[in-house]
């Protein structure tokens, strides 16, 4: 397992909310509401409260704004905060990822019980556009979600994902919408987050163990634990998980050694 920690250069502020792919290529949301971007030199301030960001590509940036009354509380924008498009994105987010051309949202159990869109679909994806066009719950009426616990990219325009309710591991393809389901080792149910790498389905934070990382590969079946002190990751790409802290964020491998 190897780490790696990343100071942002902040004064009088902490980091509200931070993103990273597994290059610490990051997007970091200041308690001042300053957009930090790593490899630009000016953060961004649109003079709104964000509740979370994330890149989408190397012209867009997705920013979901702190209105849990409002119905349009997303926006996407260039880097220089020009906005394109706005739209409803939920208010109860657990985690949200990026895809290609979709954005991939999981909820977490008030949105769901409370039945409004596109939160009480457990997972949903929308387009550039703003347009949901996939809801889990709303496709699968017999197997639903009450709480989308985790969502990682596995790659080829496919993501999996899990949560409470069926506890199934679900895989699906972002383009067709093609759903398979796969039964997990009862040792991972209730894994916080979730990351892929190689055809390796990498958990954390389980429901009887905080700190561990368990590995599971689709294909052989393989199984393993690697035991760790880190508690509260969140995933990113190739499995590789980030800790945030105040003014920094530390990268783990824990395939790497």
């Amino acid at each position: 397992m190897t780490t790696k920690t990343i100071k942002l250069d902040l004064f009088q502020e902490n980091i509200k909310y931070l993103s990273t792919n597994e290059l610490g290529n990051f997007i970091a949301i200041t308690s001042r509401n300053k957009i930090v971007i790593s490899g630009t030199e000016t953060p961004l301030e649109l003079g709104v409260d964000i509740l979370m960001a994330k890149i989408i590509n190397e012209e867009k940036i997705l920013i979901v704004l702190h209105r849990p009354t409002s119905i349009e509380n997303a926006l996407i924008i260039d880097y220089t905060g020009k906005p394109y498009v706005k739209f409803n994105i939920g208010t109860s987010i657990n985690d949200i990822k990026i895809n290609g051309k979709k954005i991939i949202v999981s909820y977490f159990d008030e949105g769901v019980l409370r039945g409004d869109k596109p939160d009480c679909d457990a997972l949903a994806v929308f387009n550039l556009n703003g347009e949901h066009v996939f809801g889990f719950n709303s496709s699968n009426l017999q197997d639903q979600l009450i709480d989308c616990y985790c969502v990682a990219n596995l790659g080829n325009g496919k993501i999996v994902f899990n949560g409470y309710g069926n506890f199934l591991l679900q895989e699906l393809d972002v383009n067709n919408f093609n759903l398979v389901s796969y039964k997990i080792p009862p040792v991972c149910i209730g894994s916080q987050s979730v990351s892929t790498n190689a055809g390796n389905i990498i958990f954390h934070s389980t429901y009887k163990d905080k700190t561990s990382f368990f590995i599971w590969n689709l294909q052989s079946d393989e199984f393993y634990q690697m035991h760790s002190e880190f508690k509260n990751l969140q995933s990113t790409e190739n499995g590789i998980f980030y800790q945030v802290n105040k003014k920094s964020f530390t990268i783990i491998n824990p395939l790497e050694l």
